[in-house]
């Protein structure tokens, strides 16, 4: 298993209570400008939906070159367990792994599309605490929407057949960002023998996207998974 420096996600004690706990934070990274918080829905268009606030753990504007600007959004966790009976799920080996879903969502303000490219590996990641513990991310092929905000998991369904079949597939999406438009996407973490107060997120660093999972107490990791750019 490639070693990084990751964190575990998954006891359901902490994801009963984090949304309670915590408040959404804004960032700046690497810009001078403001930060423009606009709220959109699926189309493109102003979303009326007042309660997204209380689901975004982070909320940050990027500036590409020439100054245009896209906002990425993370979400707080939902889950513990694949099913609200509290079930678990058990891979092939009978490993049993704690569940959190998350979702992220990429608006386009600038006028030229955007190209975003995820491949997200099939590594299970080290980390720090108890030495076989760890962590493996799963890229959901299953459509988010605003509406399922509420919902158990945000709405995922059949988790359990879709990690039977992909736990140790690739996930890729490729996906054209047109200007003023959005996409959003769920990312599934399952941790082993971890427990702890997670958050996690998509991070831009020039072109390159890392997802970074933290957790208190035991710190913070990240890895590649893609690429975002303004389309030629």
């Amino acid at each position: 298993m490639k070693r990084v420096l990751f964190i575990s996600v998954c006891s359901i004690v902490w994801l009963c209570s984090c949304q309670q706990r915590s408040k959404s934070i804004t960032e700046k990274v690497a810009i001078e400008s403001d930060i423009k918080t606009t709220t959109h829905n699926n189309t493109g268009q102003p979303s009326q939906n007042h309660d997204l606030a209380k689901y975004i753990y982070t909320d940050t504007t990027y500036t590409l070159a020439k100054g245009k600007k896209i906002t990425i959004q993370n979400s707080f966790p939902k889950g513990g367990m694949i099913k609200p009976d509290g079930t678990q799920y058990y891979d092939s080996t009978g490993k049993s792994y704690a569940f959190a879903s998350f979702w992220t969502r990429i608006i386009n303000e600038t006028d030229i599309p955007l190209e975003l490219n995820l491949n997200v590996p099939t590594d299970s990641f080290r980390i720090f605490t108890p030495p076989d513990s760890f962590l493996k991310l799963i890229l959901p092929k299953e459509q988010f929407s605003l509406d399922k905000l509420s919902k158990f998991n945000y709405g995922l369904t059949e988790i359990e057949s879709f990690l039977d079949a992909n736990f140790n597939n690739v996930g890729i999406l490729k996906k054209t960002i047109n200007p003023n438009e959005e996409h959003i996407f769920y990312m599934m973490a399952l941790s082993y023998q971890a427990s702890g107060t997670p958050r996690a997120g998509l991070l831009l660093k020039e072109q390159n996207l890392y997802y970074e999972v933290s957790v208190e107490p035991n710190g913070s990791g990240m890895v590649s998974i893609g690429t975002i750019a303004l389309k030629k």
